[in-house]
């Protein structure tokens, strides 16, 4: 760090603490360093400069707790604070507009933290903890429970001193870095180490930088701006596939390359298959996995299941075997159904086959179909996402949400029963969407063999032969058929009427645009959505293509979904985080009570009532009555339509041997695809790493689209004034180097 930016006086850092009172806790692990949002009381009588002595308390510390044995033997500890931050306006820094960064104070506080093992001391923290939380969060938190709470576990509980040996402040700015940004931040200093600026805040928005603590939504002149998609009712999916099957028993309603099955003879499967589960003593709210590959008896399971009221766990056969085991430990299945052989799956679940269809007891009849009544509340499937730990999330999706997106998926397109192409992956919850938004408009539902879906020539003749009609793909597989297709000197057989493309920013290159341009009876609906919420907004693309934006806009919210742009500067409602509120919203994670309080908030009254959103960390702007996505906040990027989280590829590449440090970056490529590569470095006297078996190593635990394209082994890896790995530094030397590589025509390790 410049040496403009150091600071080594304490007594500002005093009045920090008091107005901000939360730090994290950051202790070695025995790979993965281990961090733990914690509260710092400064301990009565502590000089005001100098050495400075604070407390925190490790509520929920025990001998179980990950930061235990490193504090426990002496191990350095660092408390990283960071204060109020905000976004940088482009206007008071001059910076380029389309690359938005972010300002904010970080203190690194290292010590040696050692336990306080006086009980009474321990209860004066809990009491200062709660008078630091009024300070900064408003009245009504009663210690007394917590005292009692503490009074019966303080000997295993950590309440820890911090002799303070070493404080650093940084502004990570700009690209602007003039005389005049690093007199405004000195006088900052100035202010707060004198007193000034008792306020902090104050302070801050005096620099240009808003509150560190987001204040609540308000339903009135507040920066946040609401859009409603307008009311919705929508009638359970399980109801509206019934009656489907009902008013076209005969009709076609999923084909594969093995068989074929009317809506009857779907619906009855799927009846003897939720009779098979109860016999098994499932019933609702229990769950169910189904490990297979994609077909007709997925599909008919998923039914049954449903059916019960239970929630259906999809296990896709092309994930490593130690990441479904993770998932089955995490979700706890009472019966796991499997297609092919006996799954070999560490897991305390039954085991059974699904079985072969049987005959329907009379010509259009249903069998044993005899579905509960759904409640809003009830999951339908637990669908797991990428997680910074190094293993995936749970995100249960409850009826609200579900019945939601497929009631307005059969009102959205241009027929109810479209026959459409089931292409998703049974991991990528766009695959609901297919299944569940065809059977309940009484469409027919073709699946796509396997193999095709890494051929975009043999899906375009696929996609002719089965006379598809609606299709969904993520970006990438669009942009590939379109180019597959430029090969064709007309695209008169292909039936299609309508393609959907989510999961990632779509660009309209010249392919895609050509690929219209001879399907000018087919339109393009740009969706958005996370696992969290489903289906959120939809933008669809009219005109002719060759005027269509090059990225086009995720559009405005569905029916019964409220957004709010949770703004990240003041004067700029229109710009910053997306929040979700409505039916959209999920239930949250599986056994992630912490990470739910993150993203899950509650929040005051929104103009429709609402008092619960979800955080997206998807940077938006609103801008021409449409809402157009800017960048990730955070560290997950969409690969190939599936969202990775880098940081548990950088977990995952920390736990193999030999490698010190590592960090996967991504790669934007000119036609707009991604690819990840990772940058590592040996551990001191060590070789370096064979990256074929650390790249086999990394198949085992993590999905095949999250392993990077390729590894390379460096001296050392890049820091930031901070001293952080910089990321950005990492991505442009991977960068030159595969540049490198492309012009010689040789590769690197």
């Amino acid at each position: 760090m410049p040496d403009i930016y150091k600071e080594d006086e304490h007594a500002w850092v005093r009045s920090l603490i008091q107005n901000y009172p939360l730090a994290t806790l950051l202790t070695a692990g025995p790979r993965v360093p281990q961090a733990t949002h914690v509260p710092i009381i400064l301990t009565p009588g502590s000089p005001s400069s100098g050495d400075l002595v604070g407390t925190t308390l490790l509520g929920h510390m025990n001998r179980a707790n990950p930061h235990w044995k490193w504090l426990e033997d002496g191990t350095p500890a660092k408390l990283v604070f960071t204060g109020p931050h905000g976004y940088v306006s482009p206007t008071v820094y001059r910076t380029v507009p389309a690359a938005p960064t972010w300002n904010f104070l970080a203190v690194h506080i290292e010590g040696t933290l050692r336990p306080v093992p006086d009980t009474e001391e321990t209860l004066e923290i809990v009491r200062s903890t709660v008078s630091a939380y009024e300070h900064g969060f408003g009245t009504g938190w009663d210690p007394e429970p917590s005292l009692g709470y503490f009074r019966s576990i303080v000997k295993g509980v950590g309440a820890f001193a911090i002799r303070i040996e070493h404080v650093d402040a940084m502004f990570k700015l700009s690209q602007e870095k003039s005389p005049e940004i690093r007199d405004r931040v000195i006088a900052w200093f100035d202010a707060a180490e004198s007193g000034v600026g008792q306020d902090l805040g104050r302070a801050m928005r005096g620099f240009g930088i808003g509150s560190g603590t987001p204040a609540p939504l308000q339903t009135a002149g507040s920066e946040r701006l609401s859009l409603w998609g307008g009311p919705s009712d929508p009638p359970c999916l399980v109801q509206s596939v019934t009656e489907s099957a009902i008013e076209r028993p005969d009709a076609l309603a999923v084909v594969d390359e093995n068989r074929e099955l009317t809506y009857a003879a779907l619906l009855a499967w799927a009846g003897d298959i939720a009779a098979l589960l109860a016999s098994h003593g499932v019933g609702e709210g229990d769950r169910v996995a189904v490990a297979g590959g994609r077909g007709t008896e997925v599909v008919a399971a998923m039914l049954g299941i449903v059916s019960l009221g239970a929630t259906y766990l999809p296990l896709d056969s092309e994930y490593p075997q130690r990441r479904l085991e993770h998932m089955l430990k995490d979700s706890a299945p009472k019966v796991l159904l499997y297609t092919g052989p006996v799954p070999k799956l560490d897991t305390t679940a039954v085991l059974l086959p699904v079985p072969e269809p049987g005959t329907a007891s009379e010509p259009g009849g249903l069998g044993r179909w005899r579905p509960v009544p759904c409640r809003a509340d009830l999951p339908v499937y637990i669908i797991y996402t990428s997680g910074s730990t190094g293993w995936p999330k749970g995100v249960a999706i409850p009826h609200s949400c579900l019945d939601n997106m497929v009631e307005w998926q059969r009102d959205h397109s241009p027929r109810r029963d479209l026959r459409t192409a089931q292409f998703a992956p049974l991991n990528f919850d766009v695959c609901f969407q297919e299944i569940l938004g065809t059977l309940a408009g009484g469409g027919t539902l073709a699946i796509v063999p396997e193999r095709m879906r890494s051929d975009p020539f043999e899906l375009l003749d696929w996609l002719v032969a089965h006379r598809v009609e609606r299709l969904f793909l993520p970006y990438l597989a669009l942009h590939m058929l379109a180019v597959a297709a430029a090969d064709e000197d007309s695209l008169e057989k292909l039936s299609l009427v309508e393609i959907n493309t989510a999961g990632e920013q779509i660009v309209c290159s010249p392919p895609i645009r050509r690929f219209f341009a001879g399907l000018p009876s087919c339109r393009l609906n740009n969706h958005y959505g996370q696992s969290e919420s489903a289906m959120v907004t939809v933008h669809t693309l009219t005109g002719p293509s060759s005027g269509w934006p090059s990225q086009p806009p995720i559009g405005v919210p569905l029916p019964g979904c409220e957004i709010l742009i949770d703004s990240v500067e003041s004067g700029e409602p229109n710009v910053g985080e997306l929040l979700v509120a409505g039916l959209p919203v999920s239930l949250g994670y599986l056994n992630q009570p912490e990470l739910n309080a993150e993203r899950y908030i509650d929040i005051a009254p929104t103009p429709q009532g609402h008092t619960r959103a979800f955080r997206t960390g998807d940077l938006v702007r609103f801008d021409d009555g449409v809402v157009q996505f800017l960048s990730r906040i955070d560290n997950d990027v969409k690969i190939r339509g599936v969202r990775v989280n880098l940081l548990e590829v950088d977990a995952a590449l920390l736990e193999q041997p030999g490698v010190a440090e590592a960090m996967c970056v991504v790669i934007e490529r000119g036609d707009g695809s991604r690819t990840l590569h990772a940058a590592i470095t040996a551990e001191a006297g060590a070789a370096p790493p064979d990256i074929t078996a650390l790249t086999a190593a990394l198949r085992e635990v993590l999905p095949a689209v999250s392993v990077p394209l390729s590894m390379h082994v460096l001296p050392a890896l890049p820091l930031g004034a901070s001293g952080k790995i910089d990321r950005e530094a990492v991505t442009r030397k991977i960068a030159e180097r595969l540049a490198q590589r492309s012009s010689s025509g040789g590769h690197f390790v």
